[in-house]
């Protein structure tokens, strides 16, 4: 009997591991549909896809809102924080732990229905004036390109704020994702047909992930990762992204 206890005491020793006691932050965006409060609760697409991973990996872990630039920052320099709606590019490869994909990233420029402008290249962007949220992909990627292109941006932290803008004339082409952005003009009350898409970023246009710094156990990163590819495999991803695109 002794030999027993010892024996179950042992593997539970090996078995126990002190990172994936660690608690967990995740961190999103205000980014309808994909990420969005209601009621006190967390919801939208991309949403939906994490908790299923937290639940199906065993784990739990906090989720709060944050501007984009912030929670990007705070993923980037700590430990055990996680942030969702974060598009894979080569500049931000070696910055992060790339766990999974939580949703589909169309990157475009929407202008007011109004408005007679025609995008077929980046260099037709200099002549308009540009808004973007801080350190989101459409900004990291005109920002990069601002002194070739000659361009005029508008940078701030809010995509609703931008839209506002844009729609009350304050610049010409609000950057950023083609789903959030006719969210966001019928949230102010505008209808779909009052804002048009003039370019999409083809080089943008992938998918979202959720990331973590390097500072974060390898450990809990690939329990993640096993949480991803059982929910893609036996349908809970895509029942999910059936549920907002049917």
């Amino acid at each position: 009997m002794k030999k027993i206890v010892l024996m179950g005491l042992l593997l539970m020793t090996l078995s126990y591991s002190p990172a994936l006691c660690e608690s967990l932050r995740i961190v999103t965006d205000y980014y309808p549909p994909f990420s969005y409060e209601k009621n006190g609760e967390i919801k939208g697409i991309s949403s939906q896809i994490v908790k299923a991973v937290l639940k199906e990996a065993g784990m739990e872990a906090t989720i709060s809102q944050y501007p984009f630039k912030r929670a990007y920052t705070m993923t980037r320099r700590g430990k055990n924080i996680f942030e969702y709606c974060v598009v894979r590019t080569p500049e931000r490869e070696p910055l992060f732990q790339w766990i999974g994909i939580v949703g589909p990233a169309v990157q475009v420029l929407f202008t007011s229905e109004n408005k007679n402008i025609q995008i077929r290249k980046p260099e037709d962007l200099r002549n308009y004036k540009i808004g973007t949220v801080l350190e989101d992909v459409v900004d990291q990627y005109l920002s990069s390109r601002k002194d070739e292109l000659d361009l005029q941006l508008d940078r701030i932290s809010d995509y609703k704020l931008n839209m506002k803008k844009l729609m009350k004339g304050r610049f010409d082409l609000w950057g950023g994702n083609k789903l959030v952005g006719i969210h966001l003009a019928k949230e102010l009350g505008y209808k779909e047909t009052d804002i048009k898409e003039v370019y999409t970023f083809s080089e943008l246009t992938d998918h979202y992930y959720l990331v973590t710094g390097l500072e974060t156990s390898g450990e809990i990163v690939q329990k993640l990762r096993n949480a991803f590819e059982t929910i893609h495999n036996n349908g809970t991803y895509q029942k999910i992204i059936d549920e907002y695109f049917e």
